[in-house]
């Protein structure tokens, strides 16, 4: 071939219909049309007035041949010229780095894919004209050559700018589903989540139908949290703020050379520009724990690539030789659930075409894991088995802080003082992304955490001062009674018949006062506390709080165990006086006591008196937090419990594990193997779990039981329990001990071992059970 010889390989006017046919889901192609429009406010520097974009989408009751879709900005506009380059398959004025368009095809690909005519309207300040574009697909499809008409349409105000794209003649698939109120607000809320980042922190503002998207702000803990493991205080926010050595990023294929090149070490051409490259952002724990919202964001020029990604979370030898491996969650039990989230911005790294994922074999996609993450095992004994370093990561820290879920301060994880509070955590989560102000902070969360570690309970029976029954301690100071026989007041003796000074008249409590009052000798019963909507009854977002030293009255100054108020609809107040002898005497459940009157305050302000009231607490109880009494939930419960008590045994059983290993029967040995096979992941030998005591924790609940029954005097006494053993002289009392104790752990081990069906009352008993360890537990954190 001589070099006068070529091919035409301009491509077939078609090609742009073709591009449609890429698979973009619907919010893609919305981003793509806001990528451009972001961009340019980037560029413009703050020129702009509020920098604005405004996506309309056909209403549910739109005709497809009229309906159209409509990405409306307020930047600077553009040329002629300009506008020509913009939508033009493959050409872009962005280079590789540095915004948010990236390949040229975006614009084209998502239009295509929306609608067959698109429809451009731009115009810069102080141009007299709009500049309007047409792209008719099939028009030009059926033509030979790429030519799209336009034409000058005069400004009414010189000073208007902006740029309007226009689709129309939509597709019917797309058409169908873009017009469903469902699907708008998943769009809504995916923008909200993408583009976080720039809406919250850059001022930009972004509405869809006249609704603006809110950004998706993170739920974590205030970064001055810490927990302390092994001496080491550990914040519940990691920074990362890494500057690399400035390279040369080829604006062609993107590629980065060293700052040395005069040539793209890739492509060969020579559009390099020096840049500066910047790994930073933050890793945090979050307010909730959650299937599958957790893990980390990573941002490119402020836009989300990645949402919620995980791979961070395996463990990988950077040779690729082992199967990578999970290492987070993996204390949660069955059901996975994990918190560790993130923002991480690397600008530099390159994308996938569709934004949706970074080129993961490059070196900088490889140093920005290892910024996070580090390059050993988060798991510390998996590294030293492995001869690696001991991990310090960020991610690393965090994940030795946090790993755990136990209720309570220790992790902070919001608790009701038997039982974490999962749910709850979420719907506050809710709450706060909805604006809601109380939730902003994490003071909700940090209350329910508290009050899972110092629980509210029914007060003890106070000291009997009585002497003998029915003669009070009051006969022992003859002073406290009036020679006329009289009782003495609250306020001291005064003169019968005469009234009290004027100025020692306390001043009347209003109610608002006497409220607070109750709110300020209380602790909130965070189970119950939150939003209830009932469909015939409304809506009321619920206060519950348990109030202790005094006594509640109504409005109208009738004593009650349990009072509502509202004070401000539809907030809610609920009081329960922790001390009444409803609960400490009868023992009346005091949060089934609080639905109730809840129950009737909805009952009477719906007016519909004629609805039972045990079945709108029935529906106001399925809305609540509080644990319900279910085989799954209860087995459950029983299986934390036992893990807790296992890994409790641990130490003790590491000072003599040869002893205890011997009291495993055969079947109990290979059970023990086979789940520490499944659930440590066969990194570590099994021999070493036997010589370390480790093994204790993969060991039935029937061998739990019969290795505590064999040497109790290991495991009570604040090793593993509380209950005081050793003091003990008597074998009798000893043997009680033991007993009390080894009674509650069969009903645990009988839920653990058999899933027996149980009817409510048994139950009931394991649930109490379950309490009972719980409380006995050295570390019941």
């Amino acid at each position: 071939m001589t070099e006068s010889q070529y091919i035409n390989v301009t491509p077939h006017p078609r090609i742009l219909g073709v591009l449609g046919d890429i698979e973009f889901s619907h919010w893609q192609c919305l981003a793509e049309l806001v990528d451009n429009s972001f961009d340019e406010f980037q560029a413009a520097g703050g020129t702009v007035d509020r920098p604005s974009v405004a996506v309309s989408l056909p209403p549910a009751n739109s005709q497809r041949a009229t309906a159209e879709i409509k990405v409306q900005d307020n930047g600077r506009g553009m040329s002629l010229e300009a506008v020509t380059n913009a939508i033009s398959a493959g050409w872009t004025s962005n280079g590789r780095h540095g915004s948010l368009g990236l390949f040229g095809m975006g614009f084209n690909i998502s239009t295509a894919r929306l609608g067959r005519r698109t429809t451009v309207r731009t115009s810069r300040a102080g141009d007299p004209d709009w500049i309007e574009v047409t792209l008719d697909l099939s028009r030009i499809a059926n033509s030979s050559k790429y030519q799209a008409p336009y034409r000058l349409v005069p400004k009414a105000n010189r000073d208007e700018h902006g740029t309007t794209v226009t689709i129309s003649e939509l597709k019917q698939e797309q058409y169908a589903t873009l017009c469903r109120p469902q699907t708008q607000t998943v769009i809504r809320e995916k923008l909200g989540d993408v583009y976080s980042y720039l809406l919250a922190e850059k001022g930009f503002l972004l509405t869809l139908n006249g609704k603006k998207v809110r950004p998706r702000l993170p739920c974590v803990w205030d970064e001055k949290r810490t927990v302390t493991r092994q001496g080491v205080e550990i914040h519940a926010v990691q920074k990362i703020d890494r500057t690399l050595s400035p390279k040369k990023a080829c604006m062609a294929c993107g590629y980065w050379s060293t700052a040395d090149a005069e040539h793209c070490e890739e492509c060969g051409q020579d559009r390099l520009e020096l840049r500066e490259r910047r790994i930073w952002g933050w890793l945090g724990i979050q307010r909730y724990l959650h299937r599958t919202d957790y893990g980390l964001d990573f941002l490119r020029n402020g836009r989300k690539i990645m949402l919620k990604d995980k791979r961070v979370f395996f463990w990988k030898d950077e040779d690729d030789i082992a199967e990578a491996e999970l290492e987070y969650p993996i204390d949660s039990g069955a059901v996975q659930m994990g918190r560790i989230v993130g923002e991480i911005h690397c600008d530099h790294v390159t994308p996938n075409y569709q934004k949706t994922a970074f080129e993961f074999e490059t070196a900088e996609w490889r140093q920005v894991l290892r910024e996070v993450r580090g390059t050993s095992p988060l798991r510390p004994k998996i590294a030293k088995n492995l001869g690696l370093p001991e991990n310090r990561s960020p991610l690393a820290l965090l994940y030795a802080g946090f790993r755990r879920q136990d209720p309570g301060l220790n992790y902070l994880i919001p608790g009701d003082g038997r039982n974490p509070l999962h749910e709850t955590a979420a719907k506050w989560a809710g709450l706060m992304r909805m604006g809601g102000y109380e939730y902003q902070t994490d003071e909700v969360w940090y209350r329910a955490a508290y009050q899972h570690d110092n629980p509210i309970a029914v007060d003890p029976q106070p000291e009997n001062d009585d002497i003998l029954p029915g003669f009070g301690a009051g006969l022992l100071d003859p002073n406290d009674e009036l020679e006329d026989g009289a009782a003495p007041s609250a306020t001291g003796p005064t003169t019968a018949g005469q009234e009290p000074p004027k100025d020692e008249i306390a001043p009347t409590e209003t109610l608002d006062q006497r409220l607070q009052r109750y709110r300020d000798n209380a602790d909130p019963i965070v189970d119950l506390t939150g939003p209830y909507y009932l469909e015939e009854l409304g809506r009321v977002d619920l206060t519950a709080w348990a109030v202790r030293g005094q006594n509640l009255v109504t409005k109208d100054e009738r004593p009650a165990p349990v009072i509502v108020s509202m004070v401000r609809a539809p907030h809610l107040d609920v009081f329960v006086d922790t001390g009444h002898s409803l609960f400490r005497e009868h023992g009346a459940d005091m949060r089934d006591l609080a639905l109730v009157e809840v129950a009737e305050f909805m009952r009477v302000r719906a007016n519909i008196v004629s609805m039972p009231l045990s079945e709108i607490v029935a529906q106001l109880k399925s809305h609540t937090s509080s644990p319900r009494l279910t085989p799954a939930a209860t087995a459950e419960e029983s299986e934390r419990l036992l893990e807790q008590v296992r890994l409790a045994m641990v130490a003790p059983v590491s000072a003599n594990p040869a002893v205890h290993w011997l009291l495993l029967t055969k079947d109990e040995r290979a059970d023990a193997e086979r789940r520490f096979a499944v659930e440590a992941g066969g990194v570590s030998p099994w021999n070493d779990a036997i010589s370390s005591g480790e093994f204790i924790r993969y060991v039935p609940a029937s061998a739990v039981i019969r290795i505590i029954q064999d040497s109790p005097e290991s495991f009570l006494d604040g090793c593993v329990f509380k209950r005081g053993y050793i003091a003990l002289s008597d074998p009798g009392a000893r043997a009680l001990v033991v007993e009390r104790l080894i009674n509650p752990l069969g009903d645990l081990a009988l839920l653990e071992q058999h899933r027996p069906r149980l009817d409510v009352e048994e139950l009931a008993r394991i649930r109490i059970s379950c309490r009972l360890i719980a409380r006995d537990l050295a570390d019941n954190t």
